[in-house]
């Protein structure tokens, strides 16, 4: 067992105890079926069950279902190809290894557990394919043989947590929900009054890493065993709540500091609606309680139009506290109803408007595919011109590696930690395999020798810290021990076949590190260049788009600059400017849906201003602070002084943010001002009056 794992054992916890004995119980389940039915190579369905089992109960069932789906995938490829091709190996091989490379692709651009099926079909059609050119009419036997064994190890690991003491994945998600909740409500705490904040800047990015990490995590509750497998829709809604929240705390606290940057001024119906909303917090933010803070009535725009800067930025943060506890409110009933059924809940808590859409790089997607085929094929080279009789596991464990971490900014250092992990399971397994087995008679004593390793390798598979590692010794254990109907020893056939794991690292991460571009230094240069490509297509679109698509993706990117940035790092991004692109796509949605319905003029302003803002966002750099422009500067004071005097029909029904019944309309003005404060929050206050005498002033 590597060093790592034995310095990083703790004390033994009860959870990952009753985790390590079910993986194996399920484990040799699943291989007495598989000796008991006479499958060829029953110790797949072994390796299988630790490859699949999870602590929580839903992922094992969500990844089992994956699994069964990407392995029938994969099977039914390598059917296809090998007859007809095995009389040409260098065609057979570039088939395979491109259908690995497009198959981790595709799957590299969906980051929920429904990837796993694409990744899987890639190489589980290597791992049929390339054993079977020995016997390629026989190919069809063994691609059932193997899908029937990795079938049984799913179906063992998926009713063993299943029926006992399974965890539910409503355990973890909802502490995480719950302190998020928690985190959001002392943001917002900071937010209302005039001393420092509590929570530092990168504390307040951290929110946007745990919306996205929850995001990921309800993927599992669709197959979840407690009664949030029936809500959700809600778990859904309430995400798309949290992500909204995130760019209103943002634009709130940019607010809070600028109104708290000038001298004192005494505003009654300011102080009152703050604390209208820290007696609301006081009181455990309750849903049915919310309070009445009237920010967005027309009389307040109305007023707006004799007011001076100050005023407004005292608009905007009035505006933006009403949205942020409004959603805040349905966020606390929402969670209330996941945690009781029973809980009043309003309909459009019950289902979300659409799926996030999260971020994806098709650039580092395409070339990991690339680095994935090519080292498959130099690896099926160096097999056949080397006529090695067991290269072809070498190939398929070059499949392997490069697809299991291929999401990773770098996978060279974790493709050489899994195949140490693999390897370091090899010395363990030839002590099993040529000393100890050999006396064993019946498949009783055969489960109590082996139970020592398999549980202390299952313990570990429960730790989040060593689950990787621990699942290659597994898979390394596992097969090199290769328990079948028949015991063979074969000590040659042993070291020649583990020989191929050691050339499988060593060209999955050469080719890796020669193909791609690697390091967190390089993934956040191209996912700031991301945000900038996704607000100029947003200043340059010609409708109105969602509010939450546009913020889940834009968040998304957000939370994955903050997972790679250390709390030292300087210069390609502050932590203070970490949501700062958020807030800037909200301006930017709330501008586009305020020109769809404001008057001919107004329009007018908007799409000079919007097409300024797409020409500003081109040339901009988003790892430095905004730069100085009077064009846009000009545009968008131009655009707040027409709306200003002109004033803007209001719908009675106030525009969602993202949602239907959303209880505040973006007003251009808001959203002026916050995209203003946005960009340039150093500029001096604007002109906000037309001249009294002489022409209107008209847009350019």
């Amino acid at each position: 067992m590597p060093v790592k794992l034995l310095s990083s054992i703790r004390p033994p916890n009860f959870a990952q105890l009753m985790f390590a004995f079910k993986t194996v119980l399920a484990a040799f389940l699943a291989l007495w079926i598989g000796l008991w039915v006479g499958l060829p190579m029953s110790f797949w369905s072994m390796t299988t069950v630790f490859i699949v089992s999870n602590p929580l109960a839903g992922a094992t069932r969500s990844k089992a279902i994956f699994r069964v789906i990407g392995t029938f995938a994969g099977a039914a490829f390598a059917v296809a190809v090998v007859p007809g091709l095995f009389e040409w190996p260098l065609l057979l091989s570039g088939v395979l290894a491109a259908w690995v490379g497009l198959c981790l692709t595709i799957s590299l651009l969906d980051r929920s557990a429904r990837s796993y099926t694409l990744m899987l079909a890639g190489y589980t059609a290597a791992i049929i394919a390339f054993p079977s050119t020995n016997n390629p009419y026989g190919v069809f036997d063994t691609a059932v043989a193997r899908v029937t064994e990795i079938t049984l190890g799913i179906v063992a690991a998926t009713l063993t947590h299943s029926i006992i003491m399974p965890l539910s994945v409503s355990v973890p998600l909802g502490g995480r929900l719950e302190r998020w909740m928690r985190d959001a409500e002392t943001w917002l705490a900071d937010c209302l009054t005039r001393d420092a904040p509590r929570r530092t800047p990168r504390e307040q990015q951290q929110l946007a890493v745990d919306v996205v990490d929850c995001a990921l995590m309800t993927t599992h509750v669709p197959f979840d065993t407690s009664h949030w497998r029936e809500a959700t829709g809600t778990v859904r809604a309430l995400l798309e709540r949290m992500v909204l929240l995130l760019p209103l705390l943002s634009g709130l606290s940019d607010r809070r500091a600028a109104i708290a940057a000038v001298p004192e001024n005494p505003d009654p119906d300011l102080d009152r609606a703050r604390m209208a909303a820290q007696d609301w917090l006081a009181a455990g933010s309750p849903s049915d309680a919310l309070p009445d803070l009237s920010m967005a009535d027309s009389t307040l725009f109305a007023n707006a139009r004799t007011a001076d800067w100050h005023d407004l930025l005292v608009i905007s943060y009035r505006v933006r506290l009403a949205q942020v506890v409004a959603l805040l409110g349905e966020c606390r009933q929402a969670l209330n109803h996941l945690r009781d059924p029973d809980a009043p809940i309003l309909a459009s808590l019950r289902s979300p408007r659409a799926a996030f859409r999260l971020h994806r790089d098709f650039g580092q997607a395409l070339m990991a595919g690339i680095a994935a085929a090519a080292a498959v094929f130099a690896c099926c080279v160096i097999w056949i011109y080397s006529s090695w009789a067991d290269g072809a596991g070498a190939a398929a464990m070059t499949a392997v590696f490069c697809c299991l971490f291929a999401s990773l900014d770098n996978p060279v250092p974790m493709i050489l930690r899994f195949g140490v992990a693999i390897c370091l399971g090899v010395p363990m397994a030839g002590v099993y395999v040529f000393a100890i087995l050999p006396m064993v008679h019946d498949f009783l004593a055969m489960a109590i020798v082996l139970s020592p390793p398999l549980l202390a390798i299952a313990y570990c598979v429960g730790n989040p810290r060593l689950a990787g590692q621990a699942t290659a010794m597994a898979m390394g254990f596992c097969a090199a021990v290769s328990i079948q109907e028949t015991y063979q020893q074969d000590f040659e056939h042993f070291i020649n076949a583990n020989i191929g794991q050691v050339l499988a690292v060593i060209l999955a991460a050469g080719f890796t590190a020669g193909l791609r571009n690697l390091g967190t230094d390089v993934a956040i240069k191209r996912l700031l260049r991301s945000l900038q490509r996704d607000l100029v297509r947003l200043s340059a679109s010609p409708v109105a788009p969602d509010p939450s698509q546009v913020l889940a993706r834009v968040m998304d990117q957000t939370a994955l600059l903050t997972q790679r940035l250390s709390t030292d790092t300087e210069g390609v991004l502050t932590a203070q400017e970490g949501l700062r692109e958020v807030r800037l796509a909200l301006n930017l949605v709330a501008i586009q849906h305020a020109r769809t319905g404001a008057p001919l003029r107004q329009q007018r302003a908007l799409s000079i201003l919007l097409r300024e803002a797409e020409r500003y966002f081109r040339s901009w750099r988003p790892d430095a602070p905004p730069p100085p422009d009077e064009r846009l500067l000009h545009r968008i004071d131009r655009a707040l002084r027409l709306i200003l005097r002109d004033g803007m029909d209001l719908d009675p029904q106030p525009l969602p943010f993202g949602h239907p019944d959303a209880r505040d309309r973006p007003h251009a003005v808001a959203a002026l001002i916050a995209f203003r404060r946005n960009l340039f929050p150093n500029s001096p206050s604007p002109v906000l009056h037309f001249p009294t005498t002489g022409p209107a002033e008209l847009p350019a």
